[in-house]
């Protein structure tokens, strides 16, 4: 597997991916009981927006590049631009982007447990090291080298009875929205209670049509589908959109995504061709 998230890290997709998980923190967060945490392909953590892997497509300046500095009403906009702002420490401007991992960082408390669990170990080593920094506060943490799907053993059910499992694959395999799906099935067999996000790019010749299909038949119940495309779905330039499928979201999540989808598209797709869809897969 050779994908590095620093060739895209900050963009479109990114921003939805990330405004969208921490939408549905936020949300679980409001109760003072702690939340188990669980990041199945974590990355490296944060990125340089000047390296040579982010200059070398500059996908950051169509995606996070576009709302940086900008003035949006949705809560959940403001809120993702405010912890964004947070990772530059002071900077003053935009150069690192924060993953997952750091953006989960900032908002989970000292009583909530995390795992994060990377493939490679040149990224899962850079985690380490970034999250061992002062500022990141490492409490309660576990950095795991290894497969982020057989995490899901490992971990599940938590202790905790409260959380969130992201499941944010490369998909560089091509079997990998059926691999997905799998660990969608086992992880619910053995903690049904939990919410789950699956991020899955939206490229042309209807790839994730079969993904739709398959959880319609799984017997899954409460299936939320969050998406967002900068493009039509049958522009064939690679990735048009991005999706989240959340299980088990938090009430009202739905309402809330969709207002702030709806203010964020004219942001990233400045020429109306892109789209939002916030509707229900399947329904409790």
């Amino acid at each position: 597997m050779n994908y590095r998230h620093s060739f895209h890290a900050g963009n479109f997709a990114d921003v939805h991916k990330h405004l969208t998980l921490l939408a549905v923190l936020d949300y679980l967060l409001l109760k003072p009981k702690p939340i188990f945490y669980l990041d199945t392909h974590a990355g490296g953590g944060e990125y340089d927006l000047s390296g040579d892997e982010s200059t070398r497509g500059n996908e950051w300046n169509e995606g996070i590049g576009r709302i940086f500095n900008g003035h949006f009403t949705s809560p959940l906009i403001t809120r993702y631009i405010e912890v964004i702002h947070k990772a530059q420490q002071g900077a003053g401007k935009l150069h690192t982007y924060p993953g997952s991992p750091l953006i989960a960082t900032h908002v989970l408390r000292d009583i909530d447990r995390r795992v994060f669990v990377e493939m490679q170990a040149e990224e899962c080593l850079a985690l380490r090291k970034l999250l061992r920094q002062p500022q990141h506060h490492m409490v309660n943490t576990t950095v795991n080298h290894g497969d982020g799907y057989q995490a899901l053993n490992a971990y599940l059910p938590p202790k905790e009875r409260r959380g969130l499992i992201l499941m944010d694959a490369p998909f560089e395999a091509a079997d990998e929205f059926k691999r997905l799906e799998q660990a969608l099935l086992r992880a619910s067999e053995r903690w049904s209670d939990g919410v789950y996000c699956l991020w899955y790019p939206i490229k042309s010749g209807g790839l994730v049509n079969p993904f739709y299909a398959a959880l319609k038949r799984s017997g899954l119940r409460n299936l939320l589908l969050a998406e967002l495309s900068v493009r039509p779905a049958d522009t064939p330039l690679g990735l048009n959109g991005s999706g989240m499928l959340i299980m088990n979201p938090p009430w009202q999540l739905d309402i809330a995504l969709r207002s702030a989808y709806t203010e964020l598209l004219p942001a990233l797709a400045p020429d109306s061709q892109g789209s939002v869809r916030v509707e229900w897969l399947v329904r409790e």
